[in-house]
C-alpha cells in the first residue's frame, strides 16, 4: 500500500487560499490583484489535470513571483514534482505549504507523504501525527500513520489506526491491511473474521493480483488453508498466467489433501504452454505426494533441464530419488550437480544422505564433513552425521554431534533432544537422569513427539518402574496404535505387573500387525519395483 497523496484535498486548498496573498504587500511590492490569482490557479490547475507539467509549472512560477507566499501554487508545485518523481523538489514546495499554512490537515499530510518516500519516516509521522490532530477523522493521515507504526513492527497502534480508517471508507486495502495485521499478532480467528470483510470489499474493486498473491503466502504459512484457496482462486480468475500464484495454489489444495485439482491445476498450465521449470518442480511435488512415482521422476528432471542452475531443484530431484528407494540413483545424479556447484552446503548434505541410504557410511561421512565445513551450523548435516556414527555403534561421537546440533538449533527441537537420548540409551555409562531428562524436554516441546514416549518407557524398564513404563508405553499406542516394538514392550510390561489378561490381549495384537506388516512391505516393494522399472533416473 502506498503513502496516500491527497490530490482532491491539494484541489481544497487551492480554492481556499486562492485569495491568499503576500500580507505584507509582498514587501514593497504592489499588492496583488486576487482575482487575478485566482484566474491564474484556475489555469493551473486545469493544466494539471490535463498532465501538462510544462505550462503547469509557468503560471505558478508567475504567481510566486508576486505573491511568494501562496499556499496554493506551492501545493500544485508540489504535486507536479512528486508526478515527476522529483522528490526533493517536492518536499521543498511541501515544506513550504506547511511553513504558510500551518494549521491545514492536507498540507500537514501531503508532506508527510514526501519525507516518507525519502526514507525521513520519524518526521513523516509527526507530520501525519500533526496532521490528525487538526483532524481525527482524516483517512489519509490514518492509512500513511498506520502504515509507518506497522513498519515498525507496532501493530497495535497499526491496528488502532487502520479501524478508524476503515470507519471512514472500508475500501479492500484497508481491510487487507487488518488481516495481515491480525496474521501478524497470531491471531487467527480474527484474521479469519477480517478476511471475510475484506473478500465482501474486494470483490467490488480490482485487487492486484501480487497483492492477492502476498496475502496468499501469509496466509499460507499461518495455515488458513480455506482462505488461502479462496484469495488464490479468486486472484487466478483474474490471471492464469502467473507461475508463483498458480504453484501457491497447488500447494493450498495438496495441504487439503486434494491432489487431484493440485495436479490438474499444473498440467493444465503446461497444456497452456507454460513451459517453466517451476511448474514442473511443483508438479513432481504433486505426483510425489499423489504416489505416482513414475511421473514425479521425469518431472524434476524436467524442472532441472529448463533450469539448469537451480541447486535447490537438483537437490529435490536427489531426495526425491532416495525417498523412491533409489538411492544409488541419487549418488549419481548429486555427484553430477556437486562438480557443477563444489560449493553447495545443500548439495553435498544430499550427496550425504543419499550414500548414508545406499549403505556407504565412510563415504556418507566425508559428504557430510564437507557440507559442514561450508555451512557449520547446519542441523540436518549433524543430525545424518551423527546418523553415521550411530550406525558404526560409535555414541560417544554420535551424542557429541547431537549435542552441537541441539545448540545450533537454540535448544527448541524436540527430535534433536529424542536423537540425543536415544543415542546415549546405547551407552552403558550414561547418565539415566540426563537421558530422562532429554526425553521429558522432548515431549514437553512437542507432545505428539510419538518416538519419545517408547524411548522413555524402555528407560523405566531399565530401572524397574513397570507403572510408570507401562504409562509411557499406553501413551505411545493411542498416538501410533500400529507401533509393534511399543506393543511388544507393554506386553511384557504388563506381563510384570501380573496384568495377565491384558498382556495377552496386547501381545496377540502384536503378532497379527507383525505378520500384516510384513506382508505389506513385501507387496508394496513388489508394486515399487514394478512401476520404476520403465523409469529413466
Amino acid at each position: 500500500m502506498l503513502p496516500r497523496i491527497s490530490l482532491k484535498a491539494i484541489f481544497a486548498l487551492l480554492l481556499f487560499f486562492s485569495l491568499l496573498t503576500d500580507e505584507s504587500g509582498a514587501q514593497g511590492r504592489k499588492p496583488v490583484n486576487q482575482s487575478s490569482v485566482e484566474q491564474l490557479l484556475a489555469e493551473a490547475v486545469a493544466a494539471f489535470e490535463n498532465s501538462d507539467s510544462t505550462k503547469t509549472k509557468n503560471i505558478l512560477q508567475r504567481i510566486l513571483k508576486t505573491a511568494p507566499n501562496n499556499t496554493a501554487a506551492h501545493t500544485l508545485l508540489a504535486a507536479v514534482a512528486d508526478r515527476e518523481n522529483n522528490l526533493q523538489t517536492a518536499e521543498k514546495h511541501f515544506a513550504l505549504a506547511v511553513r504558510y499554512a500551518p494549521n491545514s490537515p492536507e498540507a500537514r499530510n501531503n508532506y508527510g507523504v514526501i519525507l516518507q518516500r525519502l526514507n525521513r519516516k520519524a518526521e513523516a509521522a509527526k507530520e501525519f501525527a500533526a496532521s490528525l490532530k487538526i483532524n481525527p477523522n482524516q483517512l489519509s493521515a490514518l492509512v500513511n500513520l498506520a502504515q509507518i507504526q506497522f513498519g515498525e513492527n507496532d501493530l497495535t497502534t497499526a491496528r488502532q489506526l487502520f479501524e478508524k480508517a476503515k470507519i471512514i471508507q472500508p475500501d479492500a486495502e484497508i481491510l487487507r491491511a487488518l488481516v495481515v495485521i491480525s496474521l501478524r499478532l497470531n491471531e487467527l480467528e480474527r484474521a479469519a473474521k477480517d478476511f471475510q470483510e475484506y473478500t465482501l470489499a474486494a470483490k467490488n474493486v480490482v485487487v492486484k493480483t501480487a497483492a492477492r498473491a502476498e496475502l496468499g503466502t501469509i496466509l499460507l504459512e499461518k495455515g488458513l488453508i480455506k482462505e488461502v484457496t479462496q484469495e488464490l482462486e479468486t486472484a487466478f480468475s483474474i490471471d492464469s498466467s502467473d507461475v508463483d500464484l498458480i504453484i501457491q495454489l497447488a500447494q493450498a489444495y495438496a495441504l487439503q489433501n486434494d491432489i487431484k485439482s493440485a495436479g490438474k491445476l499444473l498440467e493444465s498450465a503446461i497444456a497452456r504452454g507454460l513451459d517453466n521449470a517451476k511448474i514442473y518442480a511443483g508438479l513432481a511435488d504433486v505426483y510425489e505426494a499423489g504416489g505416482f512415482l513414475e511421473n514425479a521422476i521425469p518431472a524434476m528432471r524436467l524442472a532441472i533441464e529448463k533450469d539448469p542452475k537451480n541447486e535447490n531443484y537438483r537437490f529435490r530431484y536427489g531426495m526425491l530419488l532416495v525417498n523412491l528407494k533409489a538411492p544409488a540413483a541419487a549418488v549419481i545424479r548429486l555427484k553430477e550437480a556437486v562438480e557443477y556447484f563444489p560449493q553447495s552446503a545443500q548439495l553435498w548434505l544430499g550427496l550425504g544422505i543419499a550414500y548414508f541410504n545406499d549403505s556407504k557410511s565412510s563415504e556418507a561421512k566425508a559428504a557430510l564433513e564437507k557440507s559442514l565445513a561450508l555451512e557449520p551450523k547446519s542441523v540436518p548435516a549433524m543430525v545424518y552425521l551423527a546418523n553415521t556414527f550411530v550406525e558404526a555403534a560409535r555414541y560417544d561421537e554420535a551424542a557429541g554431534i547431537y549435542e552441537r546440533a541441539i545448540a545450533a538449533s537454540g535448544g527448541k527441537e524436540a527430535g534433536l533432544h529424542f536423537l540425543l537420548a536415544d543415542t546415549l540409551l546405547n551407552i552403558t555409562t550414561a547418565d539415566s537422569k540426563r537421558i530422562e531428562s532429554l526425553l521429558k524436554r522432548a515431549i514437553e516441546l512437542d507432545a505428539k513427539l510419538a518416538a519419545a514416549y517408547p524411548a522413555l518407557g524402555t528407560l523405566y524398564i531399565r530401572q524397574g518402574q513397570w507403572n510408570q513404563a507401562a504409562a509411557m508405553l499406553e501413551t505411545a499406542i493411542q498416538l501410533q496404535p500400529e507401533n509393534t516394538k511399543a506393543l511388544y514392550q507393554l506386553g511384557q510390561v504388563y506381563a510384570r505387573l501380573k496384568r495377565t489378561e491384558e498382556s495377552r490381549t496386547v501381545l496377540e495384537k502384536f503378532k497379527q500387525l507383525s505378520k500384516a506388516e510384513k506382508e505389506k512391505k513385501e507387496v508394496e516393494r513388489e508394486k515399487l519395483i514394478k512401476r520404476l522399472a520403465n523409469v529413466r533416473f
